[in-house]
Formats: structure tokens, C-alpha cells, sequence
């Protein structure tokens, strides 16, 4: 079960045997032998096999970065005929618009090894880097996969509706994941075997390649209209935000083209698979024209903190930085909007 607090555009929740927000996205079900608790199966392992036998140290690993509780990792490229846990096929390639992957995790070993098949993560390479892209949350079940068994995900990439928000996907074995470009990309998972701890965890990465076009960053069917005055463009939208919201504004300030130091929070880069799952990202980023030094997305908020920012953030996204805040706005200004 990963314990690494994965990335979404600001922020990312680990649900605990439950759903969060059932109406947003997609509820996995759980397989025959997955449990509600976080407790270790009672049932005895035998003996485990030496950890150092199976894949190589994170740091000689290829593919993304793991937390500290994953002492090894199989790889892609470490995976042969004989490995005896691993994500298989350990490679695969498809094209654009649309592709279907599909990921085993087959267990070869005479021990239970101990999961979470909601816990896998697909992440994209980009100039040597690795990006997290999805999920943003998920459940954490213990699930096992015993000796003998094997357990597969499907993954569809369906970009044919990128006009919608991008919804929140979870699941155990059918999964359907929009707005993914061409590119390489890495679905992993993690677990470990029965008779340790998961702070002994083995990590798997099976790679996969999209051929196509980029995916572009695109603002999302609630935008009504844009208004323009100097160097500032206002973004209004139809987002409806309950009885308990007010009207607030989502504030993105062009900080240049170079890198610049941040008093506010250390920079974080950002790819546009990420940028389009986070719908005030979606809805600020693409006005910057020529000129415009400063979008505000306003609109209903009934978030706390207002957009979930606390304090003001920074990110980069295609070599320019930003800087992220956001303001309540006054009943005088909301109505003056209006």
C-alpha cells in the first residue's frame, strides 16, 4: 500500500475503505479477495523470500520515484521469464485516439503478498522526468493476491470529451483515463509479501507508450466569457457551488519566463496532463495571450480555504511561472458583477 502522498495539481487525499464523494467519479469493486481492514490477513505465509532476490534498488530502478517504505523495485526493464512477481507484459505500445493496456500483476511465489489493487499510479516521462498523473485519491483496502494468482487492470484512454471536466478515476481492474498524450508513460503499484512489514515494500512499473498528438490545455464547457481590461483578463463561468458558497476569485499572476525565486512555496512544474485535472488550472492558463499578465477565474466557491489555497503557491507550466492565490470578493464587487 503506498504510503508516498502523490500529487494532484494542489493536492491529493488517500481515502481509508470508502469512497470520497461518490457523485464525482467512478467506484471500483472490490474482488473476491480484497477486505475492508487495514489488518494483516490472519492466514499463515510461509516463508518470504529474500527481498534482495526480487528487483533492484529504487535508486538502479527505471521508471518513477518511490517512497521510502519500497526497498526494491521490478521494472520494466528488470523483468524476465523467471522473475517471480512482476507486472506483466512488461511493455506495450499503442496509438492515438484511442488505447487499451492491459496490466497483470502475477504472483509466481509460494508467499501471499499483501496490496491494494485501488493503489496503482500512472505517471508520464517528460525530458528524463517523471510526472504523477492519476489518481488523485483512492481507498486503501488490504487486499491480497496469493500464491498462484494473478490480478490485471485494463486501462482505456478515451480523449473524445475533453471539453468536460476530467473525472476522478478509481478502480480495481477497469479503468478509463482521459486526456493522455503521446508520450511514454508508467503504471505501477506497490505491496509487500505477507510475513513483512509494509515498510519493506516491493514496487512494480510496467511501462507503456501512447503514439499521437499532445494533448492541449483547453478551458472546460463551464467558461461563459472572458472580459478583458490592460493586462488582466476576468474568467466568468456557469459553476454552481451550493447554498453555502460566495463569490471568490481565483487569482493567477505571470511571474516571467525565467525562473524565479518564490517566498510562498517552492515551484512545482507541472505537464499538461496534470494542468487539465485541475479545472481552475484549466480555466486560467490557456487566456494568457500576448499581454496578459493576470487571469481571474471568478466565480461561486464554497471550498475552505477559497480553492483550497491557504496561502499563495507557485507553479511552472511550459517554462513560465505562476504564482496561484485567492480572494473572497466583497458583496458590493459580487453584485457589481452581476
Amino acid at each position: 500500500m503506498r504510503r508516498r502522498a502523490l500529487l494532484s495539481t494542489l493536492g491529493v487525499t488517500v481515502l481509508a475503505g470508502c469512497t470520497a464523494n461518490d457523485s464525482v467519479g467512478n467506484t471500483g469493486d472490490r474482488t473476491a479477495s480484497s477486505t475492508d481492514s487495514l489488518e494483516p490477513a490472519t492466514a499463515p505465509a510461509t516463508a518470504t523470500p529474500d527481498a534482495t532476490d526480487v528487483g533492484v534498488s529504487p535508486a538502479e530502478a527505471a521508471g518513477p520515484p518511490w517512497d521510502d517504505d519500497v526497498k526494491r523495485v521490478v521494472s520494466w526493464a528488470d523483468v524476465t521469464e523467471s522473475t517471480p512477481i512482476a507486472l506483466r507484459p512488461p511493455t506495450q505500445q499503442a496509438s492515438l485516439p484511442g488505447a487499451t493496456f492491459e496490466f497483470t500483476l502475477a504472483n509466481d511465489t509460494d508467499v501471499r503478498f499483501e496490496t491494494n489493487f485501488y493503489g496503482w499510479s500512472v505517471w508520464k516521462q517528460v525530458d528524463e522526468a517523471w510526472f504523477h498523473v492519476a489518481p488523485t485519491a483512492w481507498p486503501v483496502p488490504l487486499m491480497t493476491l496469493e500464491s498462484g494468482e494473478s490480478h490485471t487492470w485494463t486501462v482505456t484512454v478515451d480523449n473524445s470529451e475533453l471539453h468536460r471536466d476530467i473525472m476522478w478515476v478509481e478502480g480495481t481492474e477497469d479503468l478509463s483515463l482521459a486526456g493522455l498524450g503521446g508520450g511514454t508513460y508508467a503504471f505501477t503499484i506497490d505491496g509487500w509479501f505477507a510475513s513483512q512489514d509494509y515498510d519493506q515494500s516491493l514496487g512494480f512499473a510496467s511501462q507503456f507508450v501512447l503514439d499521437g498528438d499532445p494533448v492541449e490545455l483547453v478551458p472546460t464547457n463551464e467558461v461563459t466569457g472572458t472580459t478583458r481590461e490592460g493586462d488582466t483578463v476576468v474568467v466568468e463561468t456557469s459553476h454552481g457551488a451550493g447554498d453555502d458558497s460566495r463569490r471568490a476569485a481565483f487569482v493567477v499572476e505571470r511571474l516571467g519566463d525565467e525562473s524565479v525565486e518564490s517566498q510562498e512555496s517552492d515551484v512545482r512544474r507541472l505537464i499538461t496532463e496534470q494542468a487539465l485535472r485541475d479545472r481552475e488550472l484549466r480555466n486560467t492558463l490557456p487566456f494568457f495571450e500576448e499581454g496578459v499578465e493576470t487571469v481571474r477565474l471568478e466565480e461561486q466557491n464554497s471550498s475552505w480555504p477559497i480553492f483550497g489555497l491557504d496561502e499563495p503557491r507557485v507553479i511552472e507550466y511550459e517554462g513560465v511561472q505562476y504564482r496561484l492565490s485567492a480572494e473572497e470578493l466583497s458583496a458590493s464587487a459580487a453584485q457589481t458583477d452581476q
